[in-house]
């Protein structure tokens, strides 16, 4: 059983992920006008940066490209158009030189499926658009990259169950891509979102860009810790792992959208880590308590970013045991409350498995109410007593 397909587990992540697609969509609305303004303005800077002047226009992600005067070679007008990422369709008018219809060239991209439709674990397929080939060399486009040398423009770094986004974006498309493919993986609390636009920035090729969100998808499952980032000219990931199979599935994924990715077995724990470990996941229950539906085990939907982090820290080191104990309040029957504590440990044990902890690593106990936490009187404090904790210990 694992947390990704028990039933329960089921019922808390897709609730969660129809509440967040059904924020996007209402967002999306509102972000339209502003998405196709964003093209336009790119479009025209690409294009005046080979000297074609030009004036674009966009209904949603299709656009029409209109000319003050005829350009040397409309087809490659469209095809340069077509490296701005989120521009599914356009075409040159009469205006720009064209003779008969319209030079009109379409995407297989769409910003509808690169924002939404990636979950965590899947893989979108891509598919190769020939744009249309050019005969005039009086035209000759300049660079449009940066060494790959050059640091990174944004990042998404991964650490103890959080995404840190840093760094500078072309588009709010970008931005609200990067963002929602995030979320895709992690909850909306373990999201830092300090990404910035400049739409003077370089902005990543569709291939390249629809690449990374892929990966930002399954970084959480699996790696421990990681950087994923863009320089200008390519996509680049760093990370520690583990469990071998992750590095093969990461390592697969990353080979299959052409990233460079260095991968890092994770370290082995000493005694004194292993304490420290404890003693930070503790910190963190206490301050963000890991929380059922009433008399249930199942876990509640606004706890699914502790359990997110928990499993960041938990596989930080190897050679560690950790034991998952759930606890419960006086309130019922003591028999009935220690099957309780011993299936919500289970169900937080499982969920820590499907967020990449390798179930090598993860024991539990149920010990019910015979370890209550009481205030300086004596007297029982029930929304304390009712917790999940953890022991680690060194192998």
């Amino acid at each position: 059983m694992t947390f990704a397909t028990h039933p329960r587990a089921l019922r808390i992540m897709v609730g969660g992920a129809v509440a967040w697609g059904a924020v996007f969509v209402a967002g999306a609305v509102v972000q339209v006008p502003r998405t196709e303004a964003d093209l336009a303005t790119r479009v025209e800077s690409r294009l005046a940066a080979v000297d074609m002047v030009v004036r674009a226009e966009f209904s949603g992600q299709d656009g029409r490209l209109q000319c003050t005067a005829a350009l040397a070679d409309p087809a490659q007008a469209v095809a340069l158009a077509l490296t701005v990422w989120g521009v599914r369709a356009i075409e040159a008018d009469i205006s720009c030189g064209v003779t008969g219809a319209p030079v009109a060239t379409t995407t297989t991209t769409s910003i509808v499926s690169a924002i939404s439709t990636t979950t965590v674990g899947s893989t979108v397929a891509t598919t190769t658009t020939t744009v249309p080939s050019t005969t005039s060399s009086s035209t000759t486009v300049p660079p449009t990259t940066l060494p790959v040398a050059a640091p990174n423009l944004f990042t998404a770094t991964l650490q103890d169950g959080m995404f840190i986004l840093d760094g500078t974006v072309a588009s709010e498309l970008e931005r609200l891509a990067l963002i929602d493919r995030a979320r895709n993986a992690l909850s909306a609390s373990n999201i830092v979102n300090n990404l910035a636009v400049d739409l003077q920035a370089l902005a990543v090729p569709a291939a390249q860009f629809n690449g990374l969100l892929d990966l930002v998808a399954l970084m959480p499952r699996n790696l421990v810790s990681g950087v994923l980032g863009w320089n200008g000219s390519s996509v680049g990931l760093t990370g520690s792992y583990a469990a071998a199979a992750d590095r093969a599935a990461m390592g697969a994924a990353a080979a299959q959208r052409g990233v460079a990715a260095t991968l890092q077995a994770r370290a082995t724990a000493t005694a004194e880590q292993a304490s420290v470990l404890e003693a930070e996941l503790n910190a963190l229950v206490t301050a963000r308590p890991i929380l059922f539906d009433r008399g249930s085990i199942n876990i509640s939907l606004s706890s699914l970013g502790t359990v997110q982090q928990v499993a960041g820290i938990a596989k930080r080191y190897g050679g560690v045991v950790i034991e998952v104990q759930g606890h419960t309040d006086s309130e019922g029957d003591p028999g009935r409350n220690l099957t309780l504590s011993e299936q919500r440990a289970v169900a937080v044990r499982d969920g820590l498995i499907a967020m990449g902890v390798p179930a090598a690593d993860l024991t539990s106990m149920g010990l019910g109410m015979t370890q209550l936490i009481r205030d300086s009187n004596g007297n029982e404090l029930p929304d304390k007593s009712r917790r999940v904790v953890f022991g680690v210990t060194a192998i």
